[in-house]
Protein backbone atom coordinates (compact mmCIF):
# COMPACT_ATOMS: atom_id res chain seq x y z
CA UNK A 1 0.00 0.00 0.00
CA UNK A 2 1.26 3.35 -1.25
CA UNK A 3 1.73 6.02 1.85
CA UNK A 4 0.56 9.34 1.44
CA UNK A 5 3.77 11.30 0.28
CA UNK A 6 4.05 8.15 -2.43
CA UNK A 7 0.38 9.37 -3.41
CA UNK A 8 1.16 13.26 -3.37
CA UNK A 9 4.79 12.25 -5.66
CA UNK A 10 2.91 10.58 -7.93
CA UNK A 11 0.01 12.88 -8.23
CA UNK A 12 3.10 15.74 -8.57
CA UNK A 13 4.63 13.89 -11.30
CA UNK A 14 1.13 13.68 -13.29
CA UNK A 15 0.29 17.32 -12.77
CA UNK A 16 3.77 17.90 -14.03
CA UNK A 17 3.45 15.73 -16.62
CA UNK A 18 0.23 17.46 -18.30
CA UNK A 19 1.03 20.73 -17.53
CA UNK A 20 4.16 20.15 -20.39
CA UNK A 21 2.01 18.73 -22.83
CA UNK A 22 -0.26 22.10 -22.23
CA UNK A 23 2.49 24.07 -22.35
CA UNK A 24 3.85 22.89 -25.55
CA UNK A 25 0.10 23.17 -27.25
CA UNK A 26 0.38 26.69 -26.01
CA UNK A 27 -2.29 26.71 -23.59
CA UNK A 28 -0.44 28.46 -20.98
CA UNK A 29 -3.48 29.42 -18.76
CA UNK A 30 -4.12 25.75 -18.23
CA UNK A 31 -0.60 24.54 -18.11
CA UNK A 32 0.13 27.16 -15.13
CA UNK A 33 -2.40 25.65 -13.28
CA UNK A 34 -1.20 22.30 -13.79
CA UNK A 35 2.26 22.95 -12.98
CA UNK A 36 1.02 24.92 -9.35
CA UNK A 37 -1.01 21.40 -8.85
CA UNK A 38 2.44 19.88 -9.21
CA UNK A 39 4.57 22.11 -7.22
CA UNK A 40 1.33 22.07 -4.47
CA UNK A 41 1.66 18.39 -4.08
CA UNK A 42 5.11 17.97 -4.25
CA UNK A 43 4.92 20.68 -1.37
CA UNK A 44 2.30 18.78 0.58
CA UNK A 45 3.95 15.34 0.29
CA UNK A 46 7.22 17.42 1.70
CA UNK A 47 4.99 18.85 4.70
CA UNK A 48 3.26 15.65 4.94
CA UNK A 49 6.53 13.74 5.95
CA UNK A 50 8.61 16.38 8.04
CA UNK A 51 5.75 18.62 9.53
CA UNK A 52 2.92 15.76 9.76
CA UNK A 53 0.31 17.96 7.83
CA UNK A 54 -0.19 19.25 4.63
CA UNK A 55 -1.80 22.66 4.95
CA UNK A 56 -0.14 25.53 7.84
CA UNK A 57 -1.88 25.45 11.00
CA UNK A 58 -4.54 28.50 12.25
CA UNK A 59 -2.18 31.89 12.37
CA UNK A 60 1.14 30.32 10.39
CA UNK A 61 1.92 31.60 7.21
CA UNK A 62 2.31 29.79 4.04
CA UNK A 63 6.05 30.99 3.02
CA UNK A 64 6.40 30.17 7.33
CA UNK A 65 5.08 26.62 6.82
CA UNK A 66 7.45 25.68 3.71
CA UNK A 67 10.23 26.97 4.85
CA UNK A 68 9.92 25.22 8.00
CA UNK A 69 9.36 21.87 6.18
CA UNK A 70 12.72 22.38 4.06
CA UNK A 71 14.61 23.23 7.39
CA UNK A 72 13.19 19.93 9.16
CA UNK A 73 14.01 17.96 5.57
CA UNK A 74 17.94 19.63 6.19
CA UNK A 75 18.27 22.43 4.34
CA UNK A 76 19.91 25.25 5.56
CA UNK A 77 17.69 28.25 6.73
CA UNK A 78 18.43 30.63 3.23
CA UNK A 79 18.10 27.46 0.94
CA UNK A 80 14.71 26.73 2.67
CA UNK A 81 13.14 30.43 2.47
CA UNK A 82 14.02 30.43 -1.52
CA UNK A 83 12.38 26.92 -2.26
CA UNK A 84 9.10 28.57 -0.01
CA UNK A 85 9.85 31.66 -2.17
CA UNK A 86 9.63 29.66 -5.27
CA UNK A 87 6.36 27.96 -3.89
CA UNK A 88 4.52 31.55 -3.15
CA UNK A 89 6.00 32.99 -6.86
CA UNK A 90 4.13 29.99 -8.13
CA UNK A 91 0.82 30.27 -6.41
CA UNK A 92 0.87 33.85 -7.18
CA UNK A 93 1.90 34.00 -10.76
CA UNK A 94 1.23 30.62 -12.44
CA UNK A 95 -2.07 30.18 -10.12
CA UNK A 96 -3.40 34.04 -9.28
CA UNK A 97 -2.20 35.63 -12.70
CA UNK A 98 -1.74 33.45 -15.39
CA UNK A 99 -4.72 30.83 -14.77
CA UNK A 100 -7.14 33.46 -12.95
CA UNK A 101 -6.03 36.78 -14.37
CA UNK A 102 -5.61 35.26 -17.73
CA UNK A 103 -2.27 37.08 -18.21
CA UNK A 104 0.60 35.05 -19.59
CA UNK A 105 3.94 36.75 -19.96
CA UNK A 106 6.76 34.63 -21.32
CA UNK A 107 9.45 36.83 -19.32
CA UNK A 108 7.26 36.57 -16.15
CA UNK A 109 6.18 33.14 -16.45
CA UNK A 110 8.03 30.84 -18.11
CA UNK A 111 10.99 31.00 -15.61
CA UNK A 112 8.57 29.61 -13.47
CA UNK A 113 7.52 27.20 -15.34
CA UNK A 114 10.89 25.91 -16.17
CA UNK A 115 12.18 25.70 -12.76
CA UNK A 116 8.61 23.45 -11.59
CA UNK A 117 11.04 19.97 -12.74
CA UNK A 118 13.86 20.80 -10.49
CA UNK A 119 11.69 21.96 -7.71
CA UNK A 120 9.99 18.53 -8.09
CA UNK A 121 13.27 16.71 -8.11
CA UNK A 122 14.50 18.42 -5.27
CA UNK A 123 11.70 17.58 -2.58
CA UNK A 124 12.42 14.09 -4.13
CA UNK A 125 15.89 13.84 -2.99
CA UNK A 126 14.48 15.43 0.59
CA UNK A 127 12.23 12.65 0.35
CA UNK A 128 14.75 10.16 -0.23
CA UNK A 129 12.84 8.70 -3.50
Amino acid sequence: MKSEVEKYLEMADEYYRLGMKLFAEHDYYDAAEKIWASVKTATMALTEKFLGRTNPPKGVYWREFVTEAFIKAGLPKDAAEEKASYFIDVRSRLRGECFYGLIYEEIEHRPLIEKAKEYISDVRKLLGT
